[in-house]
């Protein structure tokens, strides 16, 4: 069975953590994201994966190489994949796919069983079929409505307020048959969403959709990220190499703490969680709430990180306070006593000197 991933987007929103990483490479739980959509797929029953590249398509190949890893195959599409949308980066690899396959966001966080899904696809004699998760807030996603046999009767991309007429949203995940690319043009810019799916039903093929229950975020934002972490302590999203049971207990009545390789902690005060990378240093008196700090970061004696992203190799010097929903790029040094505020995104390579107060716009 094959798939194609879709990995060359630059995460605009996740800046400044895409700054010197695509998304799919930005860790979760000291993994990259792709990683989890990847062994979803081998779990499914695919054998051969490829993989459409892009923005700084080198740390994705350099990192999963040719799938051997994995017992799986992975071929990389380069070019101009961003330029010609999902639909028309996917027909470009279409002449390999003999048969059903999926095509999957790299980024999705998800316990949809997307083998499920699949036989679905099958049992419907679906030309294109998309997995629909619900959502309080439709107005960001393509949202669909569905007859009684799970027939798409509607769609529509990223609807206002007023004309978000479901909450069944598109989750990124899909199976198409091979043929369904002959509607898409070579060359030229073609999204699923704004163009293939709605010259679908304009053509009354049969496209349908799969709704599902399970665990779904697209991680899209950093306040995502941060629940998504929180839902694997929580239990909510199950990753298959983290056992939460105790971890579980811990988040409810102190904190819960996740760390990678080599690192030096001083008794942390935890609340809520804290993920932590390889490599990291933590001195005395830290106070961590609700926060992920990424490998190679310093944080020293007193200080406080509240609800925030701490990137690689950062430097936070003593009694520094960063506030909630605030982001750290790779390589920036905070000196002492500093106060980052909340919602403040600080560029990598930055340097805030000693005593300064950085607020929000």
């Amino acid at each position: 069975m094959k798939a194609v991933i879709l990995a060359g987007g630059r995460g605009t929103r996740l800046l400044p953590l895409t700054v010197y990483r695509p998304k799919p490479m930005i860790p979760f739980f000291n993994r990259p994201l792709m990683e989890y959509a990847l062994e979803n797929l081998i779990k499914a029953g695919v054998d051969e994966v490829y993989v459409l590249v892009g923005y700084l398509k080198e740390r994705i190949i350099d990192y999963f190489g040719d799938g051997s890893r994995w017992g799986i195959e992975i071929h990389y599409s380069n070019g101009d994949n961003i330029k010609l949308g999902t639909a028309g980066a996917t027909r470009k690899v279409v002449k390999h796919m003999d048969d059903s396959f999926f095509v999957v966001s790299s980024d999705v966080l998800t316990n949809l069983d997307l083998r499920a899904l699949y036989e679905y696809h099958r049992e419907k004699g679906a030309l294109a079929t998309i997995a629909l998760s619900r959502v309080d807030d439709p107005t960001q996603y393509g949202i669909a409505i569905i007859d009684g046999e799970g027939r798409i009767l509607r769609f529509k991309e990223k609807p206002k307020p007023e004309e978000a007429f479901s909450n069944l949203v598109n989750a990124g995940i899909y199976v198409f048959e091979p043929e369904t690319f002959d509607l898409v043009p070579e060359g030229k810019n073609f999204d699923f969403s704004k163009d293939l799916f709605p010259l679908m039903l304009e053509n009354s093929l049969p496209l349908y959709g799969f709704p599902f229950s399970e665990y779904w975020n697209d991680v899209g934002r950093p306040s995502s990220y941060l629940q998504a972490t929180e839902d694997v302590f929580l239990g909510r999203l199950i990753l298959p190499q983290i056992k939460t049971e105790t971890l579980k207990g811990n988040l409810e009545y102190g904190g819960a703490l996740f760390t990678g390789r080599r690192c030096i902690l001083r008794r942390p005060e935890i609340r809520g969680f804290a993920v932590i990378g390889d490599d990291v240093k933590i001195g005395r008196n830290v106070k961590i709430e609700r926060s992920v700090i990424f490998s190679g970061a310093t944080i020293e004696e007193g200080s406080e990180i509240r609800e925030a992203i701490i990137g690689e190799n950062v430097h936070i010097g003593k009694g520094v306070i960063i506030q909630p929903g605030s982001v750290i790029g790779d390589n920036t040094l905070i000196e002492d006593f500093s106060k980052i505020g909340s919602n403040v995104k600080i560029w990598v390579e930055s340097r805030i000197g000693r005593e300064s107060i950085v607020l929000p716009d």
